[in-house]
């Protein structure tokens, strides 16, 4: 067995809420092992944040309304590629 560390990481309940049923849909195994293969895609890959990191810089509150607007989305099974997502504003989803 190779090595682990546990890390914590703090996420809004809508973005938790978001991730479990993400996985879920994506056929993981749990929330957990969505990050692990998102973290290990972000290292293979090695290209921009883009829009991702401006929303990291977003206040808590409004970290909190993406967050739910983001869950809103995932609920109603609404997605866009990756080349709409760079332009699009949080504000509009």
């Amino acid at each position: 067995m190779s090595a682990t560390r546990t890390k914590t990481f703090r996420l809004s309940h809508s973005l938790a809420d978001a991730l479990e049923l993400r996985a879920k849909e994506l056929g993981y195994k749990s929330a957990t092992a969505l990050v692990e293969a998102l973290a290990r895609y972000d290292c293979l890959c090695r290209s921009g944040h883009g829009v991702t990191k401006q929303w990291a810089e977003l206040t808590p509150v409004q970290q909190d309304d993406l967050d739910a607007r983001l869950l809103a989305r995932v609920l109603k099974k609404q997605g866009m590629k990756a080349t709409e997502a760079a332009k699009v504003d949080w504000r509009l989803l």
